[in-house]
């Protein structure tokens, strides 16, 4: 009787460490290939004259499940298709999903913004930056508890700034262990900061990340992505698309062309995450092309799914130049 008890008590526990797994949220993510969308019908402008295109220009995107549980966790370890990696290695530990959720929001409203100037430069128009922000502020860095995220920085050193470039200046001819003197708007008043200078990867630094504001543009690019879209991947096809609503020649050629990149002010692409689980989406939607950032090249290695090709960009011209001239689209660097 009393082994009869203690099978039944084991079964019990057993049963309830099953159940109880279910609800264990392991600290990983699960990375999977996203939904793409075409850009060009996402896109509508204001204030110049639009053309069609005969083609498509697909965004990727990665799906994120960061509540994974451990049965959860099985079935993915057994998908092909679908990467764990560590939540920390994406996010920090103490920001929750609803704060990451809002920072991709803001991430890909500043990557519209960035793609409209990019392309409006490269169609013909002046763009120059009006004011300087703070946009994060590093936690520790001599600018902690000094400057804060949403101050606009109006002078450097004494001198008026328009631009990041110039506040950069300001703080690298200073030599480690100087201050640099800001003045900043910060709700509706002004206040003068000093900031100590330190070296930091060979670099002066004082631990704050900057953006241009810009006034108002001469056209309004609204794009209208669906899906829950968030983060600064999609500033490369971004761009692309407002230039080809722009000009005339139609760019697509008819072609349906995929692709992913972080667009800088300067026209630089810059890598971004979850490379391989895009390809895997683009192959799967038949498209046969795909622009990747020089920087993604070394980490897709092995993952590129078969017939679908990848032509390296480091910059916006790279991309434009395979659009525009069939030479160079044909003998385009891959990865």
């Amino acid at each position: 009787m009393r082994q009869r008890v203690i099978a039944v008590v084991g079964v019990v526990a057993l049963i309830g460490l099953v159940f109880s797994l279910n609800f264990y949220r392991l600290p990983v993510v699960a990375l999977s290939p996203g939904p793409m969308e075409d850009v060009l019908a996402r896109l509508k402008v204001e204030g110049s004259r639009v053309y069609d295109s005969e083609g498509k220009l697909y965004l990727t995107s990665v799906g994120i499940d960061d509540n994974v549980r451990f049965y959860e966790a099985l079935l993915d370890m057994a998908n092909r298709d679908v990467q764990l990696v560590p939540r920390a290695q994406l996010y920090p530990e103490e920001q929750d999903s609803a704060e990451i959720d809002r920072e991709n929001v803001a991430l890909m409203d500043r990557s519209k913004e960035t793609a409209t100037v990019v392309a409006l430069r490269q169609v013909g128009y002046k763009i120059e930056p009006s004011g300087v922000e703070v946009t994060q502020v590093v936690a520790g860095a001599p600018a902690d508890g000094r400057l804060r995220a949403g101050d606009e920085i109006v002078a450097a050193d004494g001198h008026p700034v328009d631009g990041t470039d110039e506040v950069r200046k300001a703080i690298t001819g200073h030599k480690p262990g100087e201050r640099v003197a800001v003045r900043v708007e910060r709700g509706k008043g002004e206040k003068n900061v000093s900031v100590e200078v330190q070296e930091v990867e060979d670099q002066p630094r004082v631990g704050i990340l900057l953006r241009d504001l810009f006034p108002d543009l001469p056209v309004k690019v609204t794009i209208e992505t669906q899906n829950n879209i968030g983060g600064p991947s999609a500033g490369l096809m971004f761009t692309l698309s407002i230039i080809d609503k722009l000009t005339r020649e139609d760019l697509t050629g008819g072609r349906r062309i995929a692709g992913t990149g972080e667009i800088a002010l300067d026209g630089s692409v810059l890598p971004v995450g979850g490379v391989g689980e895009k390809l895997i989406a683009v192959r799967r939607l038949g498209v046969t092309t795909f622009f990747i950032p020089a920087g993604n090249c070394a980490g897709v290695r092995g993952q590129v799914p078969h017939g679908l090709r990848l032509v390296k960009v480091s910059k916006i011209d790279d991309a434009l130049r395979f659009l525009r001239d069939p030479k160079a689209a044909a003998t385009a660097p891959g990865c």
